[in-house]
């Protein structure tokens, strides 16, 4: 199967405000392996620092600029993200996507997803090394419409979890057999079980600011450390919320 990388930038305006700042993408190009996408996020990166020093420069020493970027503000980068697409596919079905990057603004890693539209790969859960974040932590999940603060409710299922859903699965599967094949000469074997996790039970559950329960479940590469540092009335709102969802939901 051949494949095509697309990078795109993430990026918001200075003037925007947390809890939840709205975000636009620039599309940076197509490169036929992963390692020509990161070599151009890098090579963008550093290019925006560099512009970062001089518009600092200009600040301090021209008024006009510190007018204009009271008027203004200026494009802050949240993020990079680089999706693989299948080629010779309707890029509009979700079949042709194969792979998420997400990374941070100085082009570092922050997490991946590697899609299973086609069952063709299942996520297995997590080790406790690759989970990131933990209940409670303050959390910045950005995407291509919004980066928004939120509480972690839940991290992902670990390999433990998995574990013990294959197993329940299983005995469902066995009993559902026994009832129904009429086969007898076909071997049921374990890993032939339908029920497998794929990309889309590898995400944290969150909850944002708001009224009652607010939760939604960002896939994991979506989900930062914040992006700035969050004002204490923000920290101490986001940490309510979750005693509040605590109390009404529990721990899980």
């Amino acid at each position: 199967m051949n494949t095509v990388f697309e990078l795109i930038r993430i990026y918001t305006n200075s003037k925007t405000r947390y809890p939840l700042r709205k975000s636009q993408i620039n599309t940076m190009g197509l490169f036929s392996t992963l390692a020509k996408a990161e070599a151009q996020m890098i090579h963008d990166a550093e290019g925006y620092q560099e512009s970062e020093c001089e518009r600092l420069k200009d600040i301090a020493e021209k008024e006009e600029y510190r007018n204009d970027e009271k008027r203004f503000g200026h494009d802050v980068v949240l993020a990079y993200r680089i999706t693989e697409y299948e080629l010779d596919s309707e890029v509009w079905k979700c079949s042709s996507t194969q792979s998420v990057r997400i990374y941070t603004a100085d082009g570092k890693p922050n997490d991946e997803s590697l899609l299973d539209y086609q069952c063709e790969r299942h996520f297995k859960g997590r080790t406790p090394e690759q989970i990131r974040f933990r209940p409670g932590d303050i959390v910045e999940v950005i995407d291509e419409w919004g980066a928004e603060l939120c509480v972690v409710g839940h991290a992902q299922p670990t390999t433990e979890d998995y574990a013990s859903y294959r197993k329940r699965c299983w005995e469902d599967c066995m009993k559902d057999c026994q009832k129904s094949c009429r086969d007898k000469s076909v071997e049921v074997k374990e890993e032939n079980c339908i029920f497998h996790w794929d990309y889309s039970d590898d995400c944290y559950l969150v909850y944002s600011l708001g009224e009652g329960d607010t939760h939604f479940h960002p896939e994991s590469p979506e989900v930062f450390r914040p992006t700035k540092p969050v004002p204490k009335a923000l920290r101490e709102k986001l940490k309510a919320k979750y005693e509040e969802m605590l109390r009404l939901y529990g721990a899980n």
